[in-house]
């Protein structure tokens, strides 16, 4: 098990050092000017000035060297938008309302799209079924910027029953998040409604029930344990794309998140922005698939212990 950790663990730095990498010189292509669009009418000596603060008057392979160091670090540069804030302390400021934001929407599509998966296996073609299925469509179909101002509207607005919009105690959260996780609780719910039937007419499960075991003892610690091993695999990228998609949901219900500096950081060529976040959100999305790699590998040990820790 140490060595499949230890693997999955250069896998990882490796794939960060590519994502900085391309990065970087995708953000180095960049339309535009990091100065701003008046950057020609800036008197010459005050332009060097600011490209020497922020190291864009030396080559490009010293910058890119310089670029990495600072990453190692934890230096993801100040920003062009904020000269007086570095990275760092915009994402500590923002960060925060995004990530709580990311978790509870994780954990309501995470509970509510289970159940129905289970549900719609369990009750296979019947009324439950149906329900749970009419209810993973309506997921798909309907997009968070849609969902959004509905439930701020009525929910909000014309019924009074929670805060409209806003960021301030445990009843703002819940809107938002509902809006967030509606589509992710489809994509689970379909997904253990499937894995649970393959798993339903495997000759195993037949088995156990010829052995006599209660249904319940059949479907609690043989089905679901392993009809759950495929929405283990997916949670963790679900998890970071929540996370990283809050923007629109962010806008219509005012959470002070990440997600606007992501976009005003691309209009305005905000390099340090742009890299800052991008390799952020990065570490994130590896970080979790890390997290789910070992955790596939304690649930099912063939992982692990299979060729070369595949």
């Amino acid at each position: 098990m140490v060595k499949f950790i230890l693997r999955r663990f250069l896998y990882a730095l490796i794939t960060l050092w590519l994502i900085a990498s391309f990065t970087f010189v995708l953000m180095k292509n960049l339309p535009g000017n990091p100065l701003g669009e008046g950057a020609e009418k800036i008197p010459k000596a005050t332009r060097d000035m600011l490209l020497k603060q922020y190291g864009l008057d030396k080559p490009l392979w010293e910058q890119y060297l310089t670029f990495l160091n600072n990453i190692i670090h934890g230096d993801l540069g100040a920003s062009f938008q904020f000269p007086a804030h570095k990275v760092t302390d915009i994402i500590k400021q923002a960060f925060p309302s995004s990530l709580e934001l990311g978790l509870i929407s994780i954990a309501i599509a995470i509970i509510a799209g289970l159940t129905l998966g289970i549900i719609a296996a369990l009750k296979h073609n019947k009324a439950g079924d149906y329900t749970a299925m009419f209810i993973a469509i309506l997921g798909v179909s309907i997009p968070s910027f849609v969902l959004g101002p509905l439930l701020s509207y009525y929910v909000g607005v014309k019924w009074g029953i929670l805060p409209a919009g806003l960021w301030k105690g445990p009843s703002y959260r819940i809107l938002p998040a509902i809006a967030l996780s509606f589509g992710t609780i489809a994509i689970l719910a379909r997904l253990m409604r499937t894995s649970m039937l393959d798993v339903l007419n495997q000759d195993y499960i037949k088995t156990a029930k010829s052995k006599g075991l209660s249904n319940f003892t059949v479907v609690v610690r043989h089905t679901i344990r392993n009809a759950i091993l495929p929405v283990i695999t997916i949670i963790g990228p679900i998890f970071v794309n929540v996370i990283t998609g809050t923007l629109v949901v962010e806008q219509i219900f005012s959470v002070p998140g990440l997600g606007k500096h992501f976009v005003s950081s691309v209009y305005s060529n905000d390099y340090t922005m742009i890299s800052g976040l991008t390799i952020f959100y990065s570490a994130i999305l590896i970080l979790v698939i890390f997290i789910t790699d070992i955790v596939y590998g304690f649930v099912d040990p063939r992982i692990r212990l299979g060729k070369g820790g595949k």
